[in-house]
């Protein structure tokens, strides 16, 4: 097996090392990111091959030796189907990080960054360490930010539910029974009345609109004006827009110190924390960031003028920079920030909580108000 760009790059390779070619012909490894019966590559794939590959190589393992022994120990055949892949190219001559670049769905820009850092400092072990630890803070981020969004999206849709359920099965009933009687009706039950007869007679319209909606709604937010807005909405929503902002500025935070401490060029660090940042606006503040250090800024004082990094952030990366120490400062600084997180997401969750309650209460109160309010003027109603 020979690893090359072309059948004639490949013929050069041979005859470079003396060899007579009988017969060459090609075979492409497709990158495997979707096998295992359907199962995906996850993060946590990732994490647990990083961290495997860290021990092995840290031990003295070769290269190829540990992957192969990766390889053989994975049940999840995705997994193990890539690692054999990459471990032919680096036993082809190709480089770990190179080698990696190919399936960009599993190995992030970081990822490969620190390795090709590590290939040139001969700190792979070490450097696989700091990136499995990386990730493994990275998800336990993720999971608390998806965590307490999982709860309001679940009463909203138990509300949805309930009140489309009463408008559906419930007030046809009702109805029924104010037969004849809308003149006497009071306002607020006239229009439930109304609302239910109009979804039970007119649902495939009704259906057909929301459809469109939510096709439009998706096409746009895929859209990088959509994207836009929803980065937007994440960041100044109520609520939960602060703990965004902290997530957002703790991965960039944690992203840069990694950067930083493995010894990856400043301007390099800024434009791969650009990309992994996860929102428009974070990444632009790393971007426009870059390019001043490139015009002989410092940090500090760009960071200074950005209304999305809290100042107490800024004066400590300020200091870092004045004492040398920009790195483990930084690192300092995101784990204060992911302690901050965990305090807005407690925060969050136990403001949403009473207050999709009281939204659940005045939906569903509401409706069964309308619909009692005629009751209480029985006698008239009747008498009609």
């Amino acid at each position: 097996m020979l690893t090359a760009d072309s059948i004639d790059d490949a013929s050069r390779l041979l005859r470079r090392d003396s060899k007579i070619i009988v017969d060459l012909h090609e075979e492409i490894a497709a990158p495997v990111t979707t096998v295992d019966r359907g199962k995906r590559i996850r993060k946590d794939d990732v994490i647990y091959f990083a961290m495997q590959l860290s021990v092995m190589v840290d031990t003295g393992v070769p290269l190829a030796e540990a992957l192969d022994a990766i390889s053989d120990q994975t049940e999840h055949f995705g997994l193990k189907v890539m690692i054999e892949d990459i471990s032919d190219q680096v036993k082809g001559g190709i480089e770990f990080s190179a080698a990696l670049e190919k399936y960009p769905k599993c190995f992030s820009k970081l990822f490969t960054s620190l390795m090709h850092a590590s290939e040139a400092s001969g700190t792979m072990g070490q450097m696989l360490v700091r990136v499995s630890e990386y990730m493994a803070q990275e998800r336990e981020t993720r999971k608390r930010v998806q965590g307490a969004m999982v709860y309001p999206i679940c009463l909203l849709t138990f509300c949805t539910l309930v009140v489309v359920g009463l408008l559906i099965f419930v007030l046809p009933r009702f109805e029924k029974i104010y037969a004849g009687k809308s003149a006497t009706l009071p306002m607020p039950t006239r229009i439930l009345l109304g609302i239910s007869s109009g979804m039970i007679n007119y649902w495939p319209i009704i259906m057909g609109t929301g459809v469109a909606i939510v096709a439009g709604l998706y096409f746009y937010l895929r859209s990088p004006g959509g994207r836009m807005l929803m980065d937007k909405l994440q960041l100044f929503m109520p609520v939960i827009g602060p703990m965004y902002r902290k997530a957002y500025l703790a991965r960039s935070l944690r992203t840069m110190a990694t950067m930083v401490t493995t010894g990856v060029s400043l301007l390099e660090g800024l434009a791969i924390t650009a990309q992994v940042a996860g929102n428009y606006f974070y990444s632009k503040i790393w971007l426009d960031l870059s390019e001043r250090v490139k015009e002989g800024s410092t940090l500090a004082e760009e960071l200074f003028n950005q209304k999305l990094i809290p100042r107490t952030v800024t004066q400590m990366i300020s200091a870092g920079e004045h004492t040398g120490k920009l790195g483990p400062v930084m690192n300092r600084v995101a784990d204060f920030c992911e302690e901050d997180l965990k305090i807005s997401v407690k925060t969050a969750t136990q403001m949403i909580e009473p207050i999709m309650i009281v939204i659940m209460g005045l939906l569903v109160g509401g409706i069964a108000i309308a619909l009692l309010l005629p009751i209480f003027t029985i006698s008239k109603v009747m008498a009609q």
